[in-house]
C-alpha cells in the first residue's frame, strides 16, 4: 500500500522538488524574464513524461519565491519544501497562481473552468505581484473552451503569464497554438537515460540493471518509465511479462480496482506508445490508425459520458489484441 501511495502522490509534477537536465531551458526562460522579454502566452510542447509540467512548476516557484524564505535554489534546480509559495500552490491556495487541468470524469477542459480562471484574472493581483496561470494537458481544451480563452490570450491582463502544457502526441487546436509562443521540449536518448537514472536515485527505487536496459529500449520518456517501475515495485505489473499488451491489460485490471486519475492517464500513455510502435513497424498503417482512432474514441466516450469501465476496456482490448 505504501508504494501505491507514493505512486499516486509523490510523482505528481506539482510535488517534485527536484528538476533534472532542464538547465538550458531554465536559463533561457530566466534571461527572458529578467530582460522583460518573457512571452505572456507560453506553449510547452513535448513528449508525455518528459517533465514539462515539472519544469513549469519550478520556473514559477523561482519567480514567486523571490524574496521569500527558502527561495528557489537555482544552482541545484531544487524547490525547498518549506517555501511558502510551494506550500500554497500544493494546497491550491496561492493568490498568484491558478491551475487548470482535466479530470478523470471529463474528457475535456470545459468552458466553466475557463470562465472561473478569467474571473480570477480580472481580480486585482495580490500584493501587486505577477500572476501565473498553468493549463496542463492543454490538448483537452475543447472548441468552446478555446473560444472563451481567445480574448484573454490576445489581451492578457498586465503582469500575467499563461503557460500551456501540451502532449505532442495529441493535436492542439490551431487557433490556440497560433496565438502562443511555442517552446519544443526535446531530449536525446542519452539525456532521457540520465534523467531516469537521477530520478531512480532521488526516489530510491531499485531495479535490475539488465531489466532497466530492456524496458528503456521500448518505453520512451523518463516519466513513463518511472511510473512503470513504480507499478512493478507495487506488484501491479509482472516484470516477467512486461510487453506492452500485458502492461496495458494489467493496467486495466488495476484501474478497475482503483479508479484513479493518474493511473488512467498512465494507461493512455501506454496505449499511445503501443500504437506509435505499431505504426513504425507495421506496413498496414491505415488499419493501425483506424484501430487507434477507435481506442481513443472509446476512452473519450468513457470520460465524457461515464460509460461502464468494464465495457470500455473490453472494446479497447479487442482493438489492441485483434486489430494489429
Amino acid at each position: 500500500m505504501k508504494k501505491k501511495e507514493i505512486f499516486v502522490n509523490h510523482f505528481l509534477p506539482i510535488r517534485q522538488n527536484k528538476l533534472f537536465l532542464y538547465d538550458q531551458y531554465f536559463k533561457v526562460f530566466i534571461k527572458l524574464y529578467k530582460n522583460n522579454l518573457l512571452p505572456n502566452k507560453i506553449l510547452l510542447t513535448g513528449q508525455s513524461g518528459s517533465g514539462k509540467s515539472t519544469f513549469a512548476y519550478h520556473f514559477i516557484n523561482f519567480i514567486l519565491s523571490d524574496k521569500e524564505d527558502y527561495s528557489y535554489d537555482f544552482m541545484n534546480f531544487t524547490i525547498n519544501p518549506l517555501n511558502r509559495s510551494f506550500r500554497l500552490i500544493n494546497k491550491n491556495y496561492h493568490p498568484n497562481f491558478y491551475l487548470i487541468e482535466n479530470f478523470i470524469d471529463k474528457k475535456t477542459i470545459n468552458i466553466n473552468q475557463i470562465k472561473n480562471m478569467i474571473s480570477y484574472l480580472n481580480k486585482t493581483s495580490y500584493e501587486k505581484k505577477i500572476k501565473f496561470v498553468l493549463i496542463d494537458n492543454a490538448e483537452y481544451l475543447n472548441l468552446h473552451s478555446v473560444n472563451a480563452l481567445l480574448k484573454i490570450i490576445e489581451e492578457p491582463p498586465p503582469n500575467t503569464f499563461i503557460i500551456f502544457i501540451h502532449n505532442s502526441s495529441t493535436k492542439l487546436v490551431e487557433t490556440l497554438k497560433s496565438r502562443c509562443i511555442e517552446y519544443k521540449i526535446f531530449f536525446s536518448n542519452q539525456q532521457r537515460q540520465k534523467i531516469l537514472e537521477n530520478l531512480l536515485i532521488y526516489y530510491d527505487l531499485k531495479i535490475d540493471k539488465d531489466f532497466l536496459e530492456k524496458i528503456m529500449s521500448f518505453y520512451d520518456s523518463p516519466g513513463t518509465i518511472l511510473n512503470f517501475i513504480t507499478l512493478i515495485n507495487a506488484k501491479v505489473i509482472d516484470s516477467n511479462k512486461a510487453d506492452l499488451i500485458n502492461v496495458i491489460s494489467n493496467m486495466m485490471e488495476f484501474n478497475l480496482k482503483n479508479k484513479n486519475n493518474i493511473n488512467l492517464y498512465l494507461l493512455q500513455n501506454f496505449i499511445e506508445l503501443f500504437f506509435f510502435k505499431e505504426l513504425k513497424k507495421n506496413n498496414n498503417k491505415n488499419k493501425i490508425s483506424l484501430n487507434y482512432s477507435k481506442v481513443l474514441r472509446d476512452l473519450n466516450f468513457f470520460r465524457k459520458y461515464n460509460i461502464d469501465m468494464n465495457n470500455t476496456f473490453y472494446e479497447i482490448k479487442e482493438n489492441i489484441v485483434h486489430g494489429q
